[in-house]
């Protein structure tokens, strides 16, 4: 039993050695060319999908009339559209320079299959 705890301890020690090794000695990928992290979109997309989950709001305190549809795209149009891009426009210099590549939200699916009470989360909050 002695050896089996031991051994615990030791292999602890050794992974925390090599993930230390494998940041701090330049082998991650760091650079927007380099492909993900191992499991790193799938970590990051279970992460914001428990927490929407834990705090989107259950009915959205804004009504979808017409007055606030418009400024929702007034909204989105000066503070989201540079990234996000807007319709039948080339994507911009800012998005082609982000990593991760910001979702096209009005093209394919956007956002229509999401609850009002996620997009509400979204916006307010922001996804990083």
């Amino acid at each position: 039993m002695r050896a089996f705890i031991w051994g615990l301890i030791f292999g602890v020690l050794a992974v925390g050695a090599a993930g230390y090794w494998y940041v701090t000695g330049g082998h991650a990928p760091v650079a927007t060319s380099d492909p993900d992290m191992p499991f790193e979109h799938m970590l990051a997309h279970k992460a914001l999908d428990v927490r929407i989950q834990k705090e989107m709001p259950k009915s959205v305190p804004i009504q979808a009339d017409e007055p606030n549809l418009l400024a929702g795209a007034t909204l989105y149009r000066d503070h989201c559209g540079v990234c996000h891009g807007l319709p039948a426009q080339p994507q911009t210099a800012i998005a082609t320079g982000m990593y991760p590549r910001p979702p096209k939200l009005l093209e394919g699916k956007g956002v229509t299959d999401d609850e009002p009470g996620e997009s509400y989360w979204k916006v307010a909050n922001g996804i990083r």
